[in-house]
């Protein structure tokens, strides 16, 4: 019997939702909801006449067949959909940022856990391939102690009028070093510069302290020419980068490390290798995931307990920002 899904909200990622749910074997998309009904016309080209679309969510909360929800609408309508999806009896998947505070995250954890559904955040690159392998050699020792990590994530938009590039973008980084580190940062600042809008951050710069040592320095903003997600490991024994957007070779390890000798310092290029990877799509690997979940009745990997961490220091950045850069303690 497979696992009847509505999907709220059909833009260009609810696209995505659809098409990767259509190619799984034991999903079956039931109903679509947006309120632009020229969206809906357009997703229902890809449909067969059995899927039923609607301009009011509640439709699909009224029908006991539907099993699950994926909401991607706009961020600060995530708690609200989801809150009533939970209580409707509706295993949920929400896009990032799954709300837009720590308390509306950990009200939608307790209803879920109340309801006995299963509350998935969509951090995607949890499931990326060439982060998974990276993380693997990681804790192999491969690259000894991480010194820092230097992150990039841009785009030309969408821009969005609901969250700045913080809430838009570092769910992403965080997602990552969380993973990474197995571990919380120690302290966050953040600073960014408005230019579309007054009050809404179209670029942010965060950077992220850890217990042991450890440095992070991440960009994010939607003001690029082309999109680039991108990540640069510095251990002690070897580099890594990652290139989300690259063709081919999306990850790669360096052995050039600078060394000091006699007071000087030295370099010996022995080039890079790049380590095989899974070359399946991260939603892909993500939303049978959040499927296998409902079917054995088990947290997610970015369940709420994760995404409540993302929310929180996320919190914590946005105070940095709002005080132009001031280091904040996370304490979660």
């Amino acid at each position: 019997m497979g696992i009847n899904i509505g999907i709220i909200g059909i833009g260009r990622f609810g696209l995505n939702y659809l098409n990767t749910f259509n190619q799984l074997d034991n999903p079956k998309v039931s109903w679509i909801c947006s309120r632009s009904k020229n969206n809906l016309d357009k997703a229902k080209n890809e449909l067969d006449s059995s899927v039923k679309s609607t301009v009011d969510y509640k439709d699909i909360f009224m029908d006991k067949d539907v099993d699950a929800v994926a909401i991607t609408t706009p961020a600060i309508t995530h708690y609200k959909i989801a809150k009533e999806a939970l209580l409707a009896g509706k295993h949920v998947i929400i896009e990032k940022p799954v709300t837009t505070s720590s308390k509306e995250c950990y009200d939608l954890m307790n209803i879920s856990k109340r309801k006995n559904k299963v509350f998935m955040a969509a951090h995607i690159h949890r499931y990326n391939p060439g982060i998974q392998k990276l993380k693997e050699d990681i804790d192999s020792g491969k690259f000894g102690k991480i010194n820092f990590i230097h992150y990039t994530h841009l785009g030309n938009g969408p821009v969005r009028t609901d969250i700045n590039a913080l809430w838009d973008f570092f769910p992403h980084t965080l997602t990552i070093c969380n993973y990474i580190f197995d571990e919380i940062p120690a302290s966050v600042s953040a600073n960014g510069a408005c230019f579309l809008r007054d009050k809404l951050h179209d670029i942010v710069s965060v950077n992220l302290k850890y217990k042991n040592g450890a440095y992070v320095t991440a960009t994010g903003s939607w003001l690029y020419p082309f999109k680039r997600m991108d990540l640069v490991v510095s251990g002690e024994k070897l580099f890594a980068a990652f290139d989300d957007y690259a063709k081919k070779e999306k990850l790669k390890y360096y052995n050039n490390l600078l060394m000091m000798r006699n007071g000087k310092p030295t370099i010996k290029d022995k080039g890079y290798i790049s380590p095989n990877i899974d070359e399946t799509k991260p939603l892909t690997l993500e939303l049978k995931h959040f499927l296998e979940c409902i079917t054995n009745n088990q947290e997610p990997l970015t369940g709420g307990k994760e995404a409540l961490k993302v929310i929180k220091i996320l919190e914590y950045a946005q105070k940095s920002l709002d005080k132009h850069g001031k280091e904040e303690e996370v304490r979660l």
